[in-house]
């Protein structure tokens, strides 16, 4: 039985998964620890469930390692690595699975063909991502997460107000050039997400106008991914969380 309200099925109805680390760095040798949280424009809504869930950790030199995924900690799956070396660190979070609607209105996480009356089925894929620097005051190139949908920042540094982010999405390795990227502030109440459309490049600026935890996100639905019998389309959603300081 969960001990967690399961919020799974609203992944069709927006719900994403982001990775939180409320600290400005790491470090060597130490424990680092992030939190999957799982809603919509960070508002925490319940948990997804775990067996959807993969994590893996890109280290500064690129190389990718597995992540164990902790039970749930109230509305959060705990993930521990240990740097060992300074640098940017990505972990990441990436959620699979299929939901089906029915024309009852059920929302049923099996495929197509195990529903009696089915009206839609839709794949999902999520990335969720954060840049852990171990070390003070760290600036440089970012790994990428290399799956389907990439939310790339062109490079990292300490951010504070005032500061311009540029990333660049790609979508399945090619520039995704007229695709919108949602900036959010997680601390600010009320306030809607900031728009802004990929250039021919596939890039986004945006300016940081106040500190706080920000999540960048970006979405993109594969019209031609579908298999039959077991789903229409698939989804892909990337997260990236950005802590701004004074």
């Amino acid at each position: 039985m969960n001990n967690f309200r399961d919020t799974t099925h609203l992944v069709i109805h927006g719900h994403e998964g982001w990775l939180e680390f409320r600290s400005s760095h790491g470090h060597h040798g130490s424990p680092v620890e992030v939190f999957f949280k799982w809603g919509h424009n960070m508002k925490v809504d319940g948990l997804c469930r775990k067996e959807i869930l993969k994590s893996y950790l890109i280290d500064p030199n690129g190389k990718k390692s597995d992540l164990e995924i902790g039970d749930p900690d109230g509305n959060a799956y705990k993930i521990t690595f240990t740097p060992q070396q300074a640098g940017l660190y990505r972990p990441v979070v990436e959620a699979d699975g299929i939901t089906t609607v029915t024309v009852d209105g059920q929302y049923l996480s099996v495929p197509k063909k195990d529903c009696e009356f089915p009206l839609e089925s839709v794949a999902f894929t999520h990335y969720a991502s954060v840049i852990i620097p171990v070390g003070h005051d760290l600036e440089g190139d970012v790994q990428s997460v290399g799956g389907n949908l990439e939310l790339l920042p062109i490079s990292w540094k300490p951010w504070r107000a005032g500061d311009t982010m540029e990333l660049q999405v790609k979508a399945k390795g090619s520039l995704a050039a007229g695709t919108d990227v949602a900036l959010i502030n997680g601390m600010a109440e009320g306030e809607e997400p900031v728009l802004k459309e990929a250039d021919s490049e596939g890039k986004v600026a945006f300016t940081f106008e106040k500190p706080g935890f920000y999540l960048a996100l970006v979405r993109y639905a594969d019209n031609d991914d579908s298999k039959e019998g077991y789903y229409d389309r698939r989804n892909y959603t990337a997260t990236l969380h950005i802590l701004v300081t004074k």
